[in-house]
């Protein structure tokens, strides 16, 4: 059976094709999940491509301002934009995209594996282990630029492996098309950077000048576009959040050279136990905290890693570019900021990871058969192995299918339908120009449909406060999204100036706002030791307001009180009653009235002639 399978190697090439088509659309009509992803990005990728696609630019269409987007690069928002204008821009149809990439990706994935180790069986395995991969399965789902990364980035491989470097270079068209995937992987996602790094190694390595010269020309002149639109990008850019020591929390400040080397080691310590085993073999959800690493994980990190570094020693070609690729890509993503954590970043990678582990472990089992069984049977190794990594897929896969397929059939957690639910109170009632500020501004807006903002990242109440006014808000959004900075930022202004926040609607289990801003209303002035002291003012929402000296919250010393109907009261407050002498005037400034007061209480006027 083995021999008339071996005999036969095209037939079988085309059944593994088939296998591997065939399998990805029952897997992926199975965990097809019509929801909208809670992460905060995708939702924004959708705008950026709806932006696009309605010709208002690559600009923020969420914000009243529309300003310029800097943050994400454009190459997802322009496949959005192209199915949105071929298609539809219905989230479903560009959810089906990624579906698409992904079996291009798994496909490119077979013909890049069988050119790097000379066999269909492997090709077979580590694409079908990729296929059933929980983690890819999972973004190939949500609207984020990971799926489509990994296509492009498989295609330039495969493209790399396919050129032939002793033709002239102008006459080498496979070359010039391998440079436009390369620019556009770079333009979905920055750690495309991997691959022109590992590329002109490469050539530089067989010294190939003239190519690796062209490739970093090329591409350095097709990315100009963006970095000069960019050179005048201010606020929340990739550059500006690398440089923080946390970009959750700014108030931090920048990141210095200990800040670099101690992120480096806590990535790398974490990549080693938890995340690429993960990503490679298990559908465990990486959560980051302080984790104590078990023994036991270290030595499953350690013995992957030195698999897949065996697989690269053992291969027979390409070997350069591998290493270069490799280094240059976790090179990358050490010098990420650690809260950037989660298996999403090495989604582009796990494909030829596992394929390495996959040569890895049969190349080291074929040393050990060599002296350990006869000459005869040293190609059984591959076709063993093979088959019962396929056996085990199968118990891994159904593990994958069957946890996508639950979340897919399931609803949002209770504090998501709770702020969604919000969300569809501003669509139904808010004014067309209200602005709501909240968190994950992308994903309220694409249930509110009206205009949006992110609060100020400051520990500064009075900064935060005037932030909202400077912002126009009509409506603030105080949620429990786990994770949240908005206990940390928003919160504390609202509870020094309640009377600004007016709560419109509040949802239970867990407990949610919908307050309206009246940034008028209430206390704004002078603060000590938590209490109002010094000059300030407070307006009712009867139209009276007091301009004067406060002293532990109340108010204390001179001040004026100011009527809705254009009359005034000037006099000194003790301990927060009138005393003394008051003096009333009308809307003119003419005086009414002089009195005296104890208490709050009139007890004498002053004649006038006095």
């Amino acid at each position: 059976m083995i021999k008339s399978i071996a005999s036969h190697p095209e037939r079988i090439r085309i059944i593994y094709i088939l296998t591997l088509v065939i399998g990805f659309f029952v897997i992926y009509s199975t965990i097809f999940d019509e929801k909208v992803s809670l992460g905060g990005d995708n939702a924004n990728y959708y705008i950026l491509g709806n932006s696009l696609a309605n010709g208002e630019g690559y600009t923020n269409i969420q914000h009243i301002e529309k300003e310029a987007h800097y943050h994400y690069p454009p190459g997802y928002p322009v496949l959005i934009a192209a199915v949105a204008t071929v298609f539809s821009n219905d989230i479903i149809a560009i959810k089906i995209l990624n579906g698409v990439f992904l079996l291009g990706a798994i496909l490119l994935l077979f013909f890049i594996v069988k050119r790097l180790s000379e066999n269909d069986h492997i090709a077979f395995a580590a694409s079908l282990l990729t296929l059933l991969n929980y983690h890819i399965l999972e973004y190939s789902t949500i609207m984020m630029s990971e799926i489509p990364f990994l296509f492009f980035s498989l295609l330039c491989i495969w493209l790399f492996l396919k050129i032939d470097f002793s033709k002239p270079i102008f006459k080498n068209w496979l070359f010039f098309l391998m440079l436009l995937c390369l620019v556009f992987s770079f333009y979905i996602r920055s750690v495309g950077l991997a691959l022109l790094v590992s590329m002109v190694c490469s050539l530089g390595s067989k010294k190939q000048w003239k190519y690796a010269m062209t490739l970093m020309g090329g591409f350095i002149i097709l990315y100009l576009p963006w970095m000069i639109r960019n050179m005048n990008a201010v606020g929340n850019t990739y550059v500006s959040q690398l440089s923080l020591k946390n970009p959750y929390q700014p108030e931090l400040g920048q990141a210095n050279i200990i800040d670099i080397c101690s992120r480096v080691f806590r990535n790398l310590e974490r990549y080693i136990a938890i995340e690429i085993p993960s990503g490679l073999i298990s559908s465990k959800e990486i959560v980051y905290k302080d984790l104590s690493i078990s023994i036991a994980e270290w030595f499953l990190g350690f013995f992957i890693l030195g698999t897949i570094a065996f697989g690269i020693y053992r291969l027979k070609k390409y070997r350069t570019f591998i290493v270069f690729y490799m280094l240059a890509f976790f090179g990358l993503l050490m010098v990420w900021p650690s809260v950037w954590f989660g298996t999403r970043f090495l989604v582009p990678l796990i494909p030829l990871c596992m394929f390495l582990l996959i040569f890895g472990l049969i190349e080291f089992l074929s040393l050990l058969q060599i002296k350990m069984l006869p000459k005869q049977t040293t190609s059984l190794v591959p076709i063993v192995v093979v088959v019962l990594l396929i056996f085990w897929s199968f118990f891994y896969g159904s593990n994958s299918i069957s946890k996508l397929r639950e979340q897919a059939n399931s609803d949002y957690a209770d504090n998501y339908k709770n702020y969604f639910a919000l969300a569809e109170w501003i669509h139904k009632n808010a004014a067309d120009d209200a602005i709501t500020v909240t968190r994950k501004e992308g994903l309220f807006y694409l249930f509110s449909k009206k205009k949006v903002t992110n609060y100020q990242k400051t520990l500064d109440r009075e900064a935060q406060i005037e932030y909202l006014k400077q912002k126009n808000i009509s409506y603030v959004v105080v949620e429990q999204l786990g994770y949240s900075t908005t206990s940390k930022y928003l919160v504390p202004a609202i509870d020094r100036y309640p009377n600004k926040f007016k709560t419109i609607l509040q949802l239970p289990n867990p407990n949610t706002y919908l307050m309206k801003f009246e940034p008028e209303l209430g206390y704004w002035g002078d603060w000590k030791d938590e209490k109002r002291n010094g000059f300030g003012n407070y307006l009712w929402k009867d139209g009276q307001k007091y301009s004067g000296q406060w002293k532990n919250d109340v108010r204390h010393g001179k001040g004026t009180v100011y009527f809705n109907n254009g009359e005034s009261l000037e006099g000194s407050w003790e301990n927060g009653k009138l005393n003394g002498k008051a003096v009333k005037r009308d809307a003119n400034g003419v005086i009414i009235e002089k009195s005296m007061y104890k208490d709050n209480a009139k007890i004498e006027v002053i004649n006038e002639s006095n």
